[in-house]
């Protein structure tokens, strides 16, 4: 065998040994970037529990919630700092949902199950509220969007049946 025609050979065996190794590669960046995504999905939602949770396991931080979304000019001292405090904790999580959605992390259908929650958050005068008294502790894509959630008025009332017990 001539020495020309084992390099052409081992020449092609090598791409073609190339080839698979940058396809395999390609495979595992996919793979990878596929579980980045869903634990980026699961961190957010898991963030969104954490926060819901507190008004399912509490009734006082329900009142104050429920109280301060409809009638926020009722709450004074301790329970007031405690609806601004737990509406910022609520906005830095959207805040959160925002940026991962910006870069890619979550898909477009999450997001935008988030944002029409954030159009019904908008409809309430406590969150309006709380939103012009924090709106500058947040990044200007976000200041962005949720001003654009405000102003669009398409959301739905939150809870409908809730009454608050204003004794």
């Amino acid at each position: 065998m001539d020495l020309a025609l084992i390099s052409v050979v081992a020449d092609t065996a090598a791409a073609f040994g190339v080839i698979g190794s940058l396809i395999f590669v390609g495979f595992q960046v996919k793979q990878n970037s596929v579980g980045l995504h869903n634990a980026a999905a699961q961190s957010q939602m898991v963030a969104y529990q954490d926060v819901t949770s507190n008004i399912i396991n509490s009734p006082e931080v329900a009142e104050v919630f429920f109280l301060g979304l409809e009638n926020p000019e009722k709450l004074e001292g301790t329970s007031l700092n405690r609806f601004y405090a737990y509406g910022s904790k609520m906005l830095r999580t959207f805040q959160g949902i925002h940026w991962q959605w910006r870069r890619g992390a979550l898909d477009d259908e999450l997001f935008d199950s988030m944002a029409t929650l954030l159009e019904d958050f908008s409809l309430h005068p406590g969150w309006q509220l709380v939103w012009r008294v924090r709106r500058h502790q947040f990044d200007v894509e976000f200041q962005k969007f949720m001003d654009t959630q405000l102003a669009t008025g398409e959301g739905r009332p939150l809870y409908p049946q809730v009454a608050v017990d204003e004794s």
